[in-house]
């Protein structure tokens, strides 16, 4: 099925909808009894677009008033069959006729205003992923990984963590224009668990409880602590998912060790992020993955720098029983309010160059949700940047803005600003610009190694000395890497850096 097919069964639904509602000024569908029936049919086509299409909030207000148009006809049959009464929306009048028109046009406005362009998962590319299923995860996970491209030692690799809202193939658009770009992408999903809109197969599902369960985490980890745990629980599903996957990842692509393995770029989205900006900067690391360039941490908001704040408790008192009672009524409620967080937590340390990938609403005063991420592009330790194209919104990294653009037009990006041309090209492209930056580093170094300057860098990007940073391991320097050519980014994009010299995108 293509998207196109969804616009073709709204709109037969919203002709079945309208030709009852003509009735009244078009004499020849009088004696067309059967018309009563049509609404009956649109609210099954409805339905079904669900579970055959995924989550479309466009087509909920039609829905909707499919529902109403047979709840109407209902109760007008019943009328009939039990005496007296008019002929379902036959006898209604041309006033009551018009004002169901005009909510059935307004209704309709957002299934064709926000109508998807692509539909990710059911695209036949000319050489699709390969599938690797990786049984044998803590507590009995079952993991699948999706390969775009070969693997080879001279091409750069971005191995890709999904994002909590969605499935390793609601980012497949991305990975497949950083295919196109020259790298290779390793994906993963864990089974029943990143299948909230796609999995393997390209099935849309949804469950509902989960999907609210991770909406309060998106909208309210950084301010109750309550939803704060669970954040934090899914940054460490996702380092879990890591530990487990990562050291596997050279047999899994067919390379006899870490010394066959192209650099690698780590990027994750959401608490995946959150993870790999930890461990990146973790003692051990870069042993293990001796050949990393870096870290993308996309809509990463670090959950685990949050801290609950301690309670406010009244101290007992000996002046009396009623002041007594007070104090334990007070303590009482108290007690039953909310916990709230604060940003007091341990940051990400020095180690790998992170790139944060933000909203544009970030950039906006108060930077909600994103504290940590700017306190750890101000006052953390090591090479950092941040990036933001100032019309996405938090959604807008994946292909949202393609298959849900009401979704992405709701959750938008910095006010006022103009939206991009080609999001998820920009998305691709601030992810393999920055492979591409660390690369010509690394190559530079190579160079100033050559020429028998003395350096600090050990091939890690960047400078050794303005972090303080002790590198515990010398990275493999390789002049045959293949470095992509950079890309355009169309949006109009913001960038901030620390402890990278020269940073650009």
């Amino acid at each position: 099925m293509s998207i196109n097919e969804i616009w073709v069964l709204g709109a037969l639904a919203v002709a079945f909808l309208l030709l009852p509602l003509l009735r009244p000024f078009i004499n020849g569908l009088w004696s067309l009894d059967g018309l009563v029936w049509l609404p009956l049919v649109a609210l099954g086509i409805f339905v079904g677009i669900f579970p055959a299409y995924g989550f479309r909030p466009e087509v909920i207000p039609l829905l909707i008033l499919a529902v109403f148009f047979n709840l109407a006809n209902l109760l007008s049959f019943l009328r009939t069959a039990t005496g007296p009464g008019d002929d379902s929306l036959r006898e209604t009048g041309p006033f009551r006729a018009i004002v169901a028109i005009v909510l059935l046009a307004v209704a309709a406005v957002p299934m064709f205003a926000f109508a998807p362009q692509v539909y990710a998962g059911l695209e036949r590319e000319a050489e699709p992923a390969r599938s690797l299923a990786v049984p044998g995860g803590a507590w009995g996970r079952e993991y699948v990984l999706r390969v775009y491209g070969p693997v080879l030692p001279n091409r750069p690799l971005v191995f890709l963590v999904p994002p909590d809202i969605g499935s390793a193939a609601s980012v497949e658009l991305v990975s497949k224009r950083l295919q196109d770009k020259g790298f290779t992408v390793v994906t993963y999903f864990r089974r029943d668990h990143d299948t909230l809109f796609i999995d393997e197969n390209g099935r849309r599902r949804s469950y509902p409880a989960r999907l609210l369960g991770h909406w309060r985490v998106f909208r309210r980890a950084a301010d109750f602590a309550s939803v704060n745990e669970r954040g934090r629980a899914l940054e460490e599903a996702r380092r879990d998912d890591l530990e487990f996957l990562l050291p596997r990842l050279p047999a899994l692509l067919g390379a006899r060790g870490q010394e066959e393995m192209p650099p690698i770029l780590f990027v994750g989205y959401g608490s995946g992020g959150s993870a790999l900006a930890y461990m990146a900067g973790e003692g051990g690391f870069l042993e293990r993955h001796g050949d990393a360039l870096g870290v993308v941490a996309v809509e990463s908001r670090l959950w685990s720098s949050f801290q609950s704040e301690p309670r406010t408790m009244e101290p007992l008192t000996d002046t009396g029983a009623i002041s007594r009672l007070q104090t334990n009524v007070a303590n009482w409620f108290y007690g039953r309010r909310r916990l709230r967080v604060s940003r007091t937590g341990p940051l990400p340390e020095a180690g790998l160059p992170v790139l944060y990938l933000v909203s544009g609403r970030a950039l906006e005063a108060g930077r909600g949700q994103y504290r940590a991420v700017f306190d750890a592009l101000r006052s953390g330790d090591g090479p950092v940047a941040l990036a933001a194209i100032e019309s996405a919104g938090p959604l807008d990294y994946q292909d949202f803005p393609l298959t849900q653009p009401m979704v992405s037009f709701f959750l938008s990006g910095m006010r006022g600003a103009g939206r991009s041309e080609n999001p998820v090209g920009d998305t691709a492209g601030i992810i393999g610009n920055f492979a591409s930056f660390l690369l010509e580093r690394r190559l530079m170094e190579q160079d100033r190694l050559a020429g028998g300057e003395p350096t600090e860098d050990h091939g890690y990007g960047y400078d050794i000395a303005e972090t303080g940073l002790e590198p515990e391991a010398e990275i493999p320097v390789r002049r045959e890497i293949d470095i992509p050519p950079r890309s355009t980014i169309r949006g109009s994009l913001h960038i901030e850096s620390r402890g990278l010299p020269a940073f650009r995108l």
